[in-house]
């Protein structure tokens, strides 16, 4: 009875390494350049999983619809093995549509800040032309004003002249007619004093 009752339990962890040595992992060997057609696509398992890939190992399966799946470096994936295979130009031509279209949308953005700063530019020159439009009215009034000065300040030049002129005149009319001086007027007297007398 005691043979009966008597179970054998399980080492703890027993089944998880149970499980891990049967699980298996696949991996895909692509050597594109090699003349042996076989080695264009190899598929290996292992009973372990690598932590590194080596070179020409890939973890991603090729299509089903590929006839000689080659890996290709240029789109990193699996291509036709085939120059000018279908599959290979359509994964080509779509990798460079993908970057045509990054371009654009980096040339849009581009053109929009070129948009910006010459709309900022065109302000400015209108803003300047402006500014350089009423320095020029400015200037232009100043200068007859300067001009209007300077014609007044002829103007009172002849004034002065001319009264310097009449001033000048004047004097010379006052030399003419100026009365004798006290010297001379008592001598006058005496000789009315002399003739008087006699």
């Amino acid at each position: 009875m005691a043979d009966e009752n008597t179970q054998v339990a399980p080492v703890a962890g027993a089944e998880e390494n149970a499980t891990q040595e049967n699980k298996e992992f696949t991996y895909y060997f692509s050597d594109p350049d090699s003349v042996n057609a076989e080695m264009h696509h190899v598929v290996i398992t292992l009973p372990y999983e690598l932590p590194e890939l080596p070179w020409h190992w890939h973890i991603e399966k090729p299509d089903d619809s590929l006839k000689d799946p080659v890996w290709d470096l240029k789109v990193n994936g699996w291509v036709e093995n085939s120059k000018d295979g279908q599959a290979a130009i359509l994964q080509e031509a779509t990798q460079k549509i993908e970057e045509l279209d990054k371009k654009s949308a980096e040339l849009d953005k581009k053109n929009a800040a070129l948009d910006q700063a010459n709309d900022k530019f065109d302000q400015a020159m209108k803003a300047m032309q402006q500014s350089q439009q009423v320095q020029t009215q400015q200037s232009l009034a100043l200068t007859q004003g300067l001009q209007k000065v300077a014609e007044g300040q002829e103007q009172a030049n002849k004034v002065m002249a001319s009264m310097q002129q009449i001033l000048v005149g004047m004097q010379a009319d006052q030399a003419k007619t100026a009365t004798p001086t006290s010297d001379t007027k008592p001598a006058e007297n005496t000789n009315k004093q002399e003739n008087g007398g006699n």
